[in-house]
């Protein structure tokens, strides 16, 4: 396997990768923009028809919030011949700045792929990550394979993001929904104190109650038998 040089990336993107742009082929790859469609995921328990795409305008920005997943799709729709293979990642900068975005999807294109890509990212920094629309965000690098694959991905790519990725029980490990799911457990253990609390001062007060009528019945005859013994002495 061989990775395509700067050359060679020059003269086959511009009938794989829609739109091309030869300045954005940087040290044997190529830098891949934002697309208009972003997804932040939401906590398990919000509604299906409130889980919706962000749709951006040229340049315009959109935040991650630390501890959050989104799917991010790219501007361009790319092509993998069935004799290459792709690899994939974020930009650097992108994934060092404040302890950045970090990449939890795949990290390689099928040969035969068409269409545009979704990565899936993690905000591990403490602040909100802005990135626009147009953006360089993503990288791709183009590799020989010995021979035409055998098996080269027919199944047609991704065009926008789908819904099935929206609708999916996602964030079980976010760092918001465990806060939320710790708030809770703090309020169970509030609420649960509170009662014991009350119930241990009713039955103190219980206990007081029968008290006095136990010590007349039981304890002050047994001191009255006490007292006459000792004066017997």
């Amino acid at each position: 396997m061989s990775f395509w040089s700067s050359q060679t990336l020059m003269s086959h993107l511009p009938s794989l990768i829609e739109p091309f742009n030869g300045d954005q082929i940087e040290s044997a790859s190529y830098e891949l923009c934002l697309g208009e469609e972003v997804y932040i995921s939401a906590l398990p328990d919000t509604p299906p028809r409130e889980r919706k795409k962000i749709i951006l305008r040229d340049k315009e920005t959109v935040a991650i919030p630390p501890g959050q997943f989104a799917f991010l799709i790219t501007s361009e729709t790319i092509k993998v011949p069935n004799n290459a293979l792709a690899f994939i990642s974020i930009k650097f900068k992108f994934k060092f700045k404040s302890n950045g975005l970090i990449n939890v999807s795949g990290f390689h294109v099928d040969p035969g792929y068409s269409g545009k890509l979704i990565f899936a990212v993690y905000n591990a920094g403490p602040l909100n990550f802005n990135i626009g629309r147009g953006e360089r965000v993503f990288s791709i690098w183009y590799a020989d394979l010995d021979k035409d694959d055998e098996n080269p991905r027919k199944k047609i790519g991704y065009d926008s993001i789908p819904t099935d990725l929206m609708n999916s029980p996602d964030l079980v490990s976010s760092l918001p929904y465990l806060v939320k799911r710790l708030d809770d457990m703090e309020k169970k253990i509030e609420n649960y104190s509170v009662k014991q609390a009350f119930m241990f001062t009713i039955a103190i007060g219980v206990l007081l109650a029968f008290a006095k009528p136990i010590m007349d019945i039981f304890i002050q005859p047994l001191l009255n038998m006490i007292k006459s013994s000792l004066a017997i002495y």
